[in-house]
């Protein structure tokens, strides 16, 4: 299966690479980085692993990266310096946005399954149904301009006919992979390690093919 992985130098699409790479399925895995030189990447991973150098921001990079592939993950989101300064915002949506055009030009008729990390509080979610009430004001005051983001990036795959999984975690930690979480439709919750979120985006949305054009949120 040839997979294709935007945002994986970091945070969870790096931890779906690791594990998709140390697992029994067959991967074949192109990244998109900036910088290839940076890639804290194993050697032995580094065999495992086809490396575009090039910017998510730019059309023909992305398509090189995305070629051929079976499911593209894009897991694009801010640098956040402080609470309030997100940098790199816009890739986000460019890239995205170019994942899907791509897709739409040259693989109409045999479209990858695109799958997005969003997060809990968005899109339909807005009501906040899948967020704990004691952290909806801090949802409001300080994701509001990386939230806004996503929610137009969700529309465009939604609305873009190509079959998609839309993933919402909660608040991301650093922790250790448990494998032991809840991912459905509106599951709420505090708290989720990107290494578990990237373990039920291989497992689930992947392997096992589950959650077909759905947008699941997934905590502890």
């Amino acid at each position: 299966m040839r997979v294709a992985v935007l945002g994986a130098s970091r945070n969870t699409g790096r931890s779906f690479v690791e594990q998709a790479i140390a697992s029994e399925t067959d991967f074949d895995v192109t990244i998109l980085a900036r910088n290839p030189d940076s890639l804290n990447f194993t050697p032995a991973e580094m065999e495992r692993i086809t490396v575009v150098k090039g910017d998510a921001l730019n059309k023909e990079d992305v398509a090189h990266t995305i070629e051929g592939s079976d499911i593209v993950l894009c897991s694009l989101g801010a640098k956040i310096n402080g609470l309030s300064k997100p940098q790199d915002m816009g890739i986000e949506e460019t890239g995205t946005t170019h994942v899907l055009d791509i897709i739409k030009e040259t693989r109409a008729d045999n479209p990858p399954r695109v799958i997005m990390v969003s997060s809990t509080g968005v899109g339909e979610t807005n009501g906040n149904y899948d967020v704990p009430y004691v952290l909806r004001p801090l949802y409001s005051l300080f994701l509001k301009t990386p939230h806004k983001h996503k929610t137009v990036v969700e529309a465009a795959i939604k609305e873009s006919g190509l079959p998609y999984t839309i993933v919402r975690p909660a608040i991301l930690t650093s922790g250790e992979l448990t494998k032991k979480y809840r991912a459905d439709i509106g599951v709420c919750g505090y708290t989720v390690s990107r290494n578990d979120v990237a373990h039920f985006i291989l497992e689930q949305c992947v392997v096992k093919n589950n959650f077909p054009n759905a947008s699941p949120s997934i905590a502890y």
